[in-house]
């Protein structure tokens, strides 16, 4: 007999900015927001039964109605708002609230320019009766050293034609989250200073390879701030190949490369303390 597997329902890319009123100057917000709800709603798939189905047109309205009271500067407290309130309703079971927040950067007292792929995450999990699990991130954030890194001393066989590197160009797009063991009581303040680790890391030290480069960096992240009990990395490699100019009698100095956005190295772990 079939049975309901895991499941899920709720409102996702649900679009939303807020201007954030002060005395000397604004600040601004601009999100995607997503709300995820699980609950015993096997009956909707059965019999077609939608009496503990809250809509998710329901979902999308409660973000634009909580948020001119409860959404300020620290993602992961509005995300905390958003689980509660539905963990509130009947027959609700657990919730997760994923924030992405797009970067602004002030230019003068009320203006801003934006444009960067860089993305803010906050993530908020909880169920009935247990305490929220909390992580954050960074998504987007596209770096590029021209040197300070390397790969030697790599495994080959008949279909490796990589030659090694003791220097060369790196360029990845930083994708990392971290968890929480307690959330910081001003976590966006938090969240500026691990990314200024993590890019002074990446500029400052010599990696062997895009897995070192990452474990440095999550290691300077864990020292210092203790509320993080991991780090979580995706970091793509975007390869910028060298091209051969020999062949066209042009001496090559390896300065001009040719970008490749696919396909691309794929390196992703996690670190703990």
């Amino acid at each position: 007999m079939a049975s309901l597997g895991e499941n899920s329902w709720g409102k996702s890319a649900v679009r939303i900015s807020k201007v954030l009123r002060g005395e000397d100057q604004d600040g601004f917000l601009d999100l995607e927001v997503q709300v995820l709800m699980s609950g015993d709603v096997a009956a909707a798939y059965h019999e077609g039964d939608n009496s503990a189905v809250l809509p998710t047109d329901t979902t999308r309205n409660t973000i634009y109605g909580l948020a001119q009271e409860q959404l300020g500067a620290d993602l992961e407290s509005f995300g905390a708002v958003l689980t509660r309130h539905m963990l509130a309703k009947d027959g609700i079971e657990s919730v997760t609230a994923s924030i992405k927040g797009r970067r602004w950067d002030r230019e003068t007292p009320t203006g801003f320019t934006g444009g960067s792929s860089e993305r803010r995450l906050a993530v908020v999990r909880q169920s009935a009766g247990g305490d929220p699990e909390v992580e954050a991130g960074i998504e987007g954030l596209i770096v590029l050293k021209t040197g300070g890194s390397a790969f030697t001393g790599f495994p080959r066989d008949e279909f490796t034609i990589l030659p090694e590197a003791e220097d060369r160009l790196l360029s990845t797009s930083i994708n990392a989250r971290w968890a929480y063991s307690s959330v910081p009581a001003d976590s966006t303040g938090v969240w500026n200073r691990i990314r200024g680790i993590l890019l002074q890391r990446f500029f400052e030290d010599w990696s062997a390879s895009v897995q070192h480069q990452g474990w440095l960096m999550a290691q300077a992240v864990l020292d210092s701030v203790l509320e993080v009990s991991s780090v979580t990395f995706e970091l793509p490699n975007q390869h910028h190949l060298t091209f051969d100019l020999d062949r066209f009698g042009i001496e090559d100095n390896k300065t001009v490369f040719h970008p490749v956005s696919e396909p691309y190295g794929d390196i992703r772990f996690t670190v703990n303390r």
